[in-house]
């Protein structure tokens, strides 16, 4: 039995989801999942933002993809922000992610665990959890430089490199 048929809930990020479809149908919005590399760039990086994210960007402002942030990708964010006595600025993504119509903030859950059971070799954890976090949304893009998630996952890469 799964949880939205023990409890009758839905997840926050299946909420928005299904909030998103009922504005416009489904096969008009993309839904995407972002690697941690993706949130350095915007939030921690000096480095120039490749044109690829600046674009990603972009459309998550017009409404014209959803993207999809794994808290763990968030959480190795946050490590390097709190080492670098960013905090207040990582409060300010926060609440910019939270306020977005076209970001969700997916949980790492017993969903994502369940999901995880089906790979066969052991990887990198939080590799993994984002992998399964596109399984989980039946999202097969991922933006990322690591070409891990496809050659491990079969995910299909947006990289700017």
């Amino acid at each position: 039995m799964s949880l939205k048929d023990r409890f009758g809930k839905k997840s926050e990020g299946l909420r928005k989801v299904d909030e998103l479809k009922e504005r416009q149908p489904t096969s008009s919005i993309e839904k995407v999942v972002v690697d941690a590399q993706v949130l350095f760039y915007f939030h921690y990086n000096l480095q120039k933002v490749p044109a690829l994210l600046q674009d990603l960007k972009r459309k998550v402002i017009e409404g014209n993809i959803i993207i999809i942030i794994p808290t763990i990708a968030i959480a190795e964010l946050f490590w390097k922000m709190r080492k670098n006595g960013k905090m207040n600025e990582m409060r300010i993504a926060i609440q910019r992610w939270e306020s977005s119509e076209n970001v969700i903030i997916d949980p790492f859950d017993i969903e994502i665990i369940k999901l995880m059971l089906n790979n066969k070799d052991s990887h990198e954890l939080h590799d993994e959890i984002i992998a399964s976090t596109c399984r989980k949304y039946q999202v097969d893009t991922i933006y990322t430089t690591d070409k891990k998630f496809h050659e491990l996952f079969g995910l299909k890469l947006r990289s700017w490199k």
